[in-house]
């Protein structure tokens, strides 16, 4: 059986934490297709554009802002029968109550080293909801995107990759050779990256960045370009390329405005899926 063809179900995580957002969303990438989202809005539009079959809601200090601040995506889970797992820093009765109140089907502890058992329960909820919504639509389960479409949706854009290791822009390259009509530019550093999306910006509809190379890195080539004379260069999606999620190098993306980042070796599948969702939100 050819793997490939197996589309990862779409777990959408939430959290105002950007660690607990890394660190969660590197847990689930071997197992989903994962969208991270530290705001009500930014959730809403993933929920509008993709078939999400589980909503991980990571609380921490703050619990309060979390159940208030996301209740319509409470109600649209419940509505469309998406499973809620509400994992917890510090668990408490009175959040369990709240968590359960507002539809969820899980409440537990974060618990470090405990990655199987977490992706365990994500599995068996999401069985549980697609059980239920087969019954209620009186057989037929809600049809998740599938890989052809992903791919289709990629069609005629040109990306632009950065880095400064010819080898892994020819792997990257090579990667995004399987979709059909879509072309690759290559910049071997940040000053490059910067000079090819000045010349003809909108000709790119994502640029997917290292961060450590020499000349300019990452982060200033992502500043530079941000801070560009043009509408298009503050919104293009901009996913760096990194080996680590460490808090501090998550932090620094986020300041440099990156989009978002993958974390290297990434697969084929975590790449094109990443790409057709933000493309799709019409962040380019």
């Amino acid at each position: 059986m050819d793997n490939r063809n197996i589309v990862k179900k779409h777990v959408l995580v939430i959290s105002g934490d950007p660690q607990l957002l890394a660190e969660i969303k590197v847990e689930l990438m071997p197992y989903f297709s994962v969208s991270m989202s530290a705001a009500s809005s930014s959730a809403l539009n993933v929920l509008e554009a993709y078939v999400i079959s589980a909503i991980v809601i990571c609380i921490g200090e703050n619990s309060s802002k979390a159940f208030t601040d996301f209740i319509t995506v409470f109600e649209i889970a419940k509505a469309k029968h998406i499973p809620l797992l509400f994992i917890a820093e510090n668990v408490n009765e009175a959040d369990e109550t709240r968590a359960f109140a507002v539809g969820a089907v899980d409440y537990t502890a974060r618990r470090h080293g405990a990655g199987d058992a977490f992706i365990n329960r994500i599995n068996l909820r999401i069985s549980a909801s697609e059980h239920e919504i087969a019954i209620l639509s009186g057989g037929s389960v809600l049809p998740a995107p599938d890989e052809v479409s992903i791919e289709k949706s990629l069609n005629g854009k040109t990306f632009l990759v950065v880095d400064d290791i010819p080898l892994n822009r020819e792997l990257m390259k090579a990667m995004l050779s399987n979709i059909e009509g879509l072309s690759v530019d290559q910049a071997g550093d940040g000053k490059e990256a910067v000079a090819r999306f000045s010349d003809d910006p909108e000709k790119y509809a994502m640029i997917l960045m290292d961060i450590q190379m020499p000349v300019m890195d990452g982060f200033e080539a992502t500043e530079t370009i941000r801070q560009l004379d043009s509408d298009y260069a503050k919104k293009i999606p901009i996913i760096a390329l990194t080996a680590a999620s460490l808090e501090s190098e998550v932090k620094k993306c986020q300041e440099a405005g990156m989009t978002d980042f993958l974390v290297k070796p990434m697969s084929y599948d975590d790449l094109i899926v990443m790409a057709s969702e933000y493309l799709s939100l019409g962040t380019s």
